[in-house]
């Protein structure tokens, strides 16, 4: 049971809001935040908008040297390894999908037995979920947000199988835990201005915010701490965020 405990913890949000302080400080490695914003915007690029998500991951492929899978992990259920080529330290190798509530927000009902929540610093929370009342809510922002025939948010994460996403990077929620010791990729908050990504890459995102737009969208993407090679797993130690 305690052995159970120690693994569910960390996605167990009163637990969260409890330790996130103490935690969130714990073995964090500096990251370049407006270099990461940057490869946020010349990766939509590497997209583009006209191609099927088979071919997004082969443009991964070719443009970052890498392609990721979901698969069955020895850590934990299922996780995220690397497919093909290989993660040289500091590269993106992931984004955390799902709805963006600001703090204050009511997560109540989202919450229960969901251990897909991720809290930001700020006080921001992901719900990476992609079943049920988090799956409703996060469908029904994506047609609210239309803008005419463009989708300003990508819902295909929720298939879980990469080689289906527009955005194959939207795999985040699935990485598994490997703590301080194991963990070769480090979660990291930036803030995207949307007024300069073009409507026809929106739907390259998988975010979207819970209440009124804004310009900026927060985003949790997932960075390289070492070199990462092919066949490996990706692990994170659920604490270790910039």
């Amino acid at each position: 049971m305690f052995r159970k405990w120690s693994k569910y913890r960390h996605r167990f949000l009163p637990w969260i809001f409890l330790n996130f302080n103490k935690l969130a400080a714990e073995g964090v490695s500096e990251i370049d935040t407006p270099v990461l914003t940057d490869s946020i915007y010349r990766l939509l690029n590497h997209l583009p908008s006209n191609s099927n998500p088979p071919e997004h991951s082969n443009n991964l492929l070719s443009s970052l040297g890498f392609s990721l899978v979901i698969q069955e992990s020895s850590v934990h259920s299922r996780g995220v390894f690397v497919k093909e080529g290989h993660v040289t330290n500091g590269s993106i190798v992931g984004l955390y999908p799902g709805t963006v509530y600001a703090p204050g927000d009511s997560v109540f009902l989202q919450s229960i037995s969901n251990t897909f929540i991720f809290q930001c610093s700020d006080g921001q929370l992901i719900d990476g979920k992609s079943s049920g009342y988090s799956r409703m809510i996060y469908k029904s922002l994506q047609q609210q947000n239309r803008l005419a025939q463009y989708q300003t948010c990508d819902a295909s994460w929720m298939s879980t199988a990469v080689e289906t996403m527009a955005n194959p990077l939207a795999c985040g929620q699935i990485v598994n835990n490997g703590g301080k010791t194991h963990a070769n990729v480090q979660y990291t908050e930036i803030d995207i201005d949307l007024r300069v990504v073009p409507l026809s890459q929106r739907y390259l995102l998988p975010n979207v915010r819970f209440g009124e737009p804004s310009a900026e969208l927060r985003l949790v993407v997932l960075v390289a701490i070492r070199d990462i090679a092919r066949g490996e797993e990706l692990l994170s130690s659920y604490f270790s965020l910039c």
